[in-house]
């Protein structure tokens, strides 16, 4: 999970955020299955993340995310939280698996957020490189609490999940073979930047 930094909120969110939100709390009240919907806003918002996120899923870095399934995330999730649905900091661009962690979402576990003032991957997380695969583990130098934020991350987007662990092996090999070769690409290019060295 890279860093992000959060950018100005698209205007319809500026001013229609709380409306929308309350609006879809009285839906859901009344029917819990009402469908949600972007008020015809989803390109807008959508191109805004994208935007922020540089082609990449805000939690496991996979790239091009365009091509691949991207989503809209409600990092507190839209059901639990309708009032914050359609609030711009609740919201990250997101590949199809990250965005199945549903009801899995414990707000007391406080998972990380990459737009979080502090957050740094390498502050919360290690990473272990054997021969066929790079898996991902809380940081064992944090503090007891910060590594079970950074374990409820790994289980709640699944990054040692969905052959995550051997795709970051081969794009690693990949961005050696391109250095070693003088290819002068640039990281963002690149899925998984956190683990290239």
């Amino acid at each position: 999970m890279m860093k992000s930094e959060r950018t100005n909120s698209p205007q319809s969110l500026k001013e229609h955020s709380k409306k929308w939100g309350r609006e879809y709390k009285g839906n859901l009240a009344v029917n819990l299955g009402y469908s949600f919907h972007w008020h015809n806003r989803y390109d807008e918002i959508e191109k805004a993340l994208f935007d922020m996120a540089d082609n990449h899923c805000s939690f496991c870095d996979i790239r091009p995310l365009k091509a691949s399934g991207a989503t809209i995330e409600h990092f507190r999730p839209k059901k639990t939280f309708p009032l914050l649905a359609y609030v711009w900091a609740n919201l990250f661009y997101a590949c199809s698996n990250c965005q199945k962690k549903g009801k899995r979402f414990d707000p007391t576990c406080k998972p990380l957020k990459p737009d979080q003032f502090n957050y740094s991957f390498n502050y919360y997380f290690i990473f272990i490189e054997t021969v066929e695969e790079i898996l991902l583990k809380p940081n064992p130098a944090r503090s007891p609490e910060e590594q079970k934020r950074a374990d409820e991350t790994i289980k709640l987007y699944g990054l040692n999940k969905f052959a995550r662990p051997e795709a970051r092996k081969a794009e690693l090999e990949d961005y050696r073979e391109d250095v070693k070769l003088g290819k002068n690409k640039n990281k963002k290019y690149y899925s998984y930047r956190f683990i290239l060295e």
